[in-house]
């Protein structure tokens, strides 16, 4: 497929769907996902997490049941990058390796900020990162009824 991605249809109504391209209406509405961390959470650090930023998503009906994947994928990238923060925190930014004992990078901050990267890129798939939020606008101009009923399936 070419192009930008598409927009789900609740938020093209959310933002008054500035294109005026017609909206599906038929689009399919995920059932809510529950706010008790799931049983695939064993990292406390993680099940903290789920409770910080995806519950308040969750009761935003921002992250939904077809979301669970990428939100369980948030928590255990950020328990992961904590942790990886933590273990190049123990060691200087360049260590000596190999016979020689030549100076490399750390390679825990390299492993940190591949998991940080991979982070990003699931936050933006869940609108939790500042530029994935600056493109929705709550407005409260919506009157048809069809409209309506679609924003609050």
């Amino acid at each position: 497929m070419r192009g930008r991605k598409p927009l789900p249809t609740r938020l093209k109504v959310i933002q008054g769907n500035r294109g005026k391209r017609p909206l599906n209406l038929q689009e399919p509405q995920p059932d809510e996902l529950t706010t008790a961390p799931p049983s695939e959470l064993e990292d406390k650090l993680a099940r903290k997490e789920w409770r910080r930023t995806i519950v308040p998503a969750i009761e935003r009906r921002q992250i939904t049941s077809a979301d669970r994947v990428a939100a369980i994928a948030h928590c255990e990238l950020w328990a992961t990058w904590r942790s990886q923060l933590e273990a190049a925190a123990k060691h200087a930014h360049v260590v000596a390796a190999g016979k020689n004992q030549y100076p490399i990078p750390n390679p825990a901050r390299g492993m940190a900020n591949k998991t940080l990267g991979f982070l990003i890129k699931i936050d933006a798939e869940l609108g939790l990162t500042p530029s994935s939020r600056s493109r929705v606008k709550v407005s409260e101009s919506s009157s048809s009824d069809k409209l309506q009923k679609f924003l609050h399936a």
